[in-house]
């Protein structure tokens, strides 16, 4: 299946939604003692527990759509950017998993009055990892395979600027054939206003 640039934009938003959704979502619910809070449980949202996902999210949307509409050059490193910005998301994503005391230190402390994480560790009866924490995971890998998608396929694709000069290019070179009579006035100013001669034809 050939990969064309509205197939590539589709993906990349359909990626970042399932980012950004999945981070407004509970990622873990951590079981507490009874004797230090009144609640059994504390469901923690992704955002709440990686604040940095969001931001990578976000910043991996910029650098897709700034590769898609850029020529070869600035495509290659803008597509480079956001595979590395999916693999930070993937990273963030995992670090807070692995440690989520350490990464909700701040939530814990507002719910139990206990800011000392090691004291914190002990209050923690239980850890339920929800499916949005694994969905958070996928999509940075999707992330990642798209952005690295667009490296090959890209080579195939024009810019709007490379086919304006085309276009450009060939109404000055039917301007030199034609006699200025039969000249389209608009390509005349065209040619005048971008500095070439629209008498070179007569001269000739």
């Amino acid at each position: 299946m050939r990969i064309t640039r509205s197939l590539v934009v589709v993906a990349t938003l359909v990626v970042t939604a399932l980012l950004l959704v999945a981070s407004a979502q509970p990622w873990v619910v951590l079981g507490l003692s009874s004797a230090e809070s009144s609640s059994r449980e504390l469901t923690v949202l992704g955002a709440t527990l990686a604040p940095a996902f969001v931001g990578l999210s976000l910043a991996y949307v910029a650098a897709m759509m700034v590769a898609l509409i850029s020529r070869k050059v600035v495509r290659i490193v803008c597509t480079i950017i956001a595979a590395l910005v999916g693999v930070a998301a993937g990273i963030v994503e995992l670090v807070a998993v692995v440690d989520p005391v350490a990464a909700a230190r701040v939530t814990i402390a507002r719910v139990t009055g206990i800011s000392d994480t090691e004291h914190q560790r002990d209050l923690i009866t239980a850890i339920f990892l929800q499916p949005w924490a694994f969905i958070a995971l996928l999509g940075a890998l999707i992330s990642v395979i798209v952005a690295l998608a667009v490296l090959p396929a890209g080579r195939t694709w024009t810019t709007n600027a490379s086919r304006f000069e085309r276009r450009k290019g060939a109404s000055r070179a039917r301007a030199r054939v034609l006699p200025a009579s039969e000249r389209d006035p608009h390509e005349t100013w065209d040619d005048l206003s971008s500095g070439g001669d629209p008498t070179q034809s007569a001269k000739d």
